[in-house]
């Protein structure tokens, strides 16, 4: 088995749960594409197989999210499972938070919450911030493409509907839009509806999948639509299955390559050959 699932990750999991439960399941190698916090909730996408070996072509794909902002305190976590750390009356109005977005909107550099994966000397951030030190971060470039505040549930919380780039973090947008506002926030609840090609209208839950099984697994090009076909003459078609070189004319960036309908994998041009950037072993 090759290829995708796109599951819908309960609140309480963490991704690398998610990823065990559909290994048991299918009892093939698994992987996740992007890390989701556990207590959100959305589309995780599961790779399968060889599907693991797209993960470097897949992790910078756009992502949408619902996020509630909660505004008057904050956690150390950034989220509602943190302990509170700061509080404060300023609560900001529709106008003033409407007002806030505008300015995060486009490139921004963003420092990732201390409670985050991220790699510090080899040491996950979050387990250093649980050991008592303070961790800090560099910031990095993100991109936020649209940010657009949907609702206001209570006084203190607001409904924000965001698209971004991968490796945002919605909790330091709470943090600092909140500082925008002249008060403090947090990310009380967070929904990922679409990641990439993979929206949560088409998500099966961890039931489904039991219940289903490999019927729930999507064609190993279905997150590569976006990529262009380069399909390689019938004749040489031993000579790809060989790895054996191939002159091809010059294309810039990367490709889905084709011979006689079978998908071989993802391919770019170096000293004018084909060069099978990620080769479906046993394609046939």
């Amino acid at each position: 088995m090759n290829g995708f699932i796109n599951v819908l990750k309960p609140v309480g999991a963490t991704a690398s749960d998610v990823a065990v439960c559909i290994r048991y399941i299918l009892h093939e190698k698994v992987g996740h594409l992007g890390t989701l916090d556990p207590g959100a909730s959305g589309v995780l996408p599961v790779a399968v197989g060889q599907g693991t070996r797209l993960f470097n072509f897949l992790t910078d794909k756009v992502k949408y999210y619902r996020a509630f902002f909660t505004f008057g305190k904050t956690t150390d976590t950034l989220d509602s499972y943190g302990s509170v750390t700061a509080c404060s009356d300023v609560l900001p109005t529709m106008q003033t938070l409407q007002t806030a977005l505008k300015s995060f909107s486009g490139q921004l550099q963003q420092v990732p919450p201390q409670y985050s994966a991220i790699s510090v000397g080899g040491v996950r951030s979050y387990k250093l911030a649980r050991s008592g030190l303070d961790v800090e971060l560099r910031s990095r470039a993100v991109t936020v493409y649209e940010l657009n505040c949907i609702a206001q549930t209570s006084d203190d919380t607001f409904v924000v509907d965001i698209k971004c780039s991968g490796g945002t973090y919605i909790r330091s947008l709470a943090r600092d839009i909140a500082a925008a506002c002249g008060t403090v926030g947090y990310m009380s609840a967070l929904i990922r509806l679409a990641s990439g090609c993979f929206d949560i209208s088409e998500a099966y839950t961890l039931d489904e999948i039991r219940e289903k099984k490999e019927s729930c697994l999507l064609d190993i090009t279905y997150p590569l639509a976006d990529l262009n076909v380069l399909t390689v003459s019938d004749e040489q078609f031993d000579a790809l299955d060989n790895g054996r070189k191939i002159r091809v004319e010059h294309f810039d960036g990367v490709r889905k390559i084709y011979c006689r309908g079978v998908f071989f994998g993802l391919g770019s041009v170096s000293d004018g050959c084909l060069r099978l950037d990620y080769y479906l072993k046993n394609a046939l």
